[in-house]
């Protein structure tokens, strides 16, 4: 061995000497990690799988390798721990439909803070008021969506722009029957629901039911996002890293985060576009004022929180949520009255008693005073959940479940799916009954599509007066000549997944109908 090779061997064993190092302190950090998790966190005492409390990797196989799975799996980890339990290192699970309104409270009651790791499944953190993490900053942000957003505003809004909306519907659904060819109603509602709050959100709307047929692209996206939810939550990195990425490679990469980030810097295009008129007096002179506009203007809020950047974040989560949750929704009511002839008798009698000339339809305040459609509306929010997913919310100070102590700073979560699947809240949970909601005492403190507390959603009013325009329209003009096309409950309709978002079986090609000539045209 010459003496030139003494300095390599050296560099070798001081490679291997470091490597053996890093090793034994990682497995030190490991073994740790496990042993303070497992008997020194604050929440060691609350039962559960100790593979769950060790990392997250139980919940990352549940929810990204199976695409969804966790929400249904608590359900057998309640059954042998009991209604409290903890389900990942950090985070504790609450099964019991009764304590609902203790986790979920308003303010009055106490502050509560969403959580970090949790907010991270939408793309964003902190920007928008819906992924605001502290209780006082979500104030603030949510102040100026308000009064957009109120049964007032809801109810003076309905004509002239969510009826409006409706009529082009029912002209195009009009051109499927006249063709006799069969339409996809998941995209035809989206395309609705996205017009809908697209209009309230900015100066100009999208106009999807102007297109040749239904738009399916934008639903898609915001399905992408749902989709990959999961594996941004578990990777903080991931998004930052896509993001910086060019398009092209991403969408080679993901196809389905390129559908996410582009209709984020289409919203971002959108909200620098708002930004740079706000001096201009023609801006100021434009009429009703868009939710983003409004945004820009609003003085409870500083400049430092209407940069574009926010307010893309908040126009993420208006146009998404205002897309999906209401899109699910009539398809789920869609499916459930074609598919139950007495329940769509019901309907159709109610509809055209009510309603003599469909040309001429009523108000929202007419139709919130019909008995059925409402039972009907109710037992869709019902069977769809809303938001599929569980809510943590993170009290300030210890409270109690029976006579289990959560520590303060703990995020605690329940399950709209848990909840609304109960059987001692709702007797035989899977079958879609209107008439639950009949009677005396209907079942409405469990029924929690749109969350409670000071964090519900502030869209409500809004969904609500959608889904009795649209199902109420489209019923009475095509009610009697509609059937389903295609269509399966087990595949395109229940929830098989949860992305946040109830999502069906892979395999589905949404809710489909034929809409057959009147009788006397054919």
């Amino acid at each position: 061995m010459s003496a030139d090779d003494i300095p390599l061997l050296d560099l070798s064993a001081s490679l291997a000497n470091g490597l053996k190092v890093l090793t034994f302190g990682f497995a030190i950090y490991t073994l740790y990690g496990g042993i303070w998790r497992l008997y020194l966190s604050p929440v060691a005492h609350i039962p559960g799988p100790r593979f769950a409390a060790l990392s997250f990797w139980n919940e990352f196989y549940y929810d990204v390798v199976l695409g969804g799975k966790y929400t249904w799996k608590l359900l057998d980890y309640h059954e042998k721990y009991g209604p409290v339990i903890r389900i990942n290192p950090y985070e504790v699970h609450i099964h019991d439909p009764e304590f609902y309104d203790e986790l979920y409270v308003g303010s009055s009651k106490a502050k509560t803070d969403k959580w970090y790791w949790s907010m991270r499944m939408f793309g964003q953190q902190d920007v928008s008021a819906f992924d605001t993490l502290d209780h006082d900053k979500h104030r603030q942000r949510r102040e100026p969506w308000n009064p957009f957003f109120s049964k007032q505003s809801v109810t003076r809004l309905q004509p002239s722009l969510i009826q409006a909306v409706v009529d082009k519907l029912c002209t195009r659904l009009a051109e499927y029957q006249s063709a006799g060819k069969p339409a996809v109603m998941t995209h035809a509602f989206a395309c609705v629901t996205t017009d809908i709050i697209s209009e309230y959100s900015f100066p100009q709307g999208y106009n999807l039911l102007d297109k040749p047929e239904f738009d399916s692209q934008h639903y898609e996206a915001w399905m992408s996002l749902s989709r990959v939810s999961h594996a941004l939550k578990q990777f903080g990195w991931l998004y930052p890293v896509l993001d910086a990425m060019p398009m092209w490679v991403t969408k080679y990469t993901s196809p389905e985060m390129y559908l996410v980030l582009q209709t984020q810097k289409v919203l971002l295009q959108q909200s620098i576009a708002i930004s740079k008129q706000r001096d201009n007096p023609q801006y100021k002179e434009s009429g009703r004022p868009s939710m983003i506009q409004a945004f820009m203007d609003s003085p409870s809020l500083p400049e430092s929180e209407k940069r574009p950047e926010r307010i893309k974040g908040e126009a993420q989560i208006a146009i998404g949520a205002g897309t999906l949750t209401t899109t699910h929704a009539l398809k789920a009511a869609t499916y459930h009255v074609l598919a139950n002839p007495a329940i769509h008798a019901q309907l159709m009698t109610e509809l055209e008693n009510h309603i003599p000339d469909p040309t001429s339809p009523p108000n929202l305040r007419q139709l919130e005073q019909m008995p059925y459609l409402t039972c009907i509306m109710h037992e869709t929010f019902r069977v769809f959940y809303g938001n599929s997913h569980r809510l943590q919310r993170i009290f300030r100070t210890a409270i109690r479940y029976q006579n289990i102590v959560i520590p303060p700073g703990t995020p605690i979560s329940m399950s709209t799916v848990h909840v609304h699947d109960n059987p001692r809240a709702f007797p035989d949970p899977y079958t879609f009954d209107p008439s639950r909601w009949q009677g005396p005492s209907p079942p409405y403190k469990y029924i929690v599509p749109f969350g409670r507390g000071s964090r519900q959603c502030v869209g409500m009013e809004l969904a609500k007066a959608e889904f009795l325009t649209t199902l109420a329209n489209v019923f009475r003009r095509f009610g009697r000549e509609m059937v389903l096309h295609e269509t399966v409950r087990e595949r395109d309709i229940d929830t098989v997944y949860d992305v946040f978002n109830p999502l069906p079986s892979r395999e589905s090609n949404g809710l489909m109908v034929m809409i057959k000539p009147k009788e006397g045209e054919e």
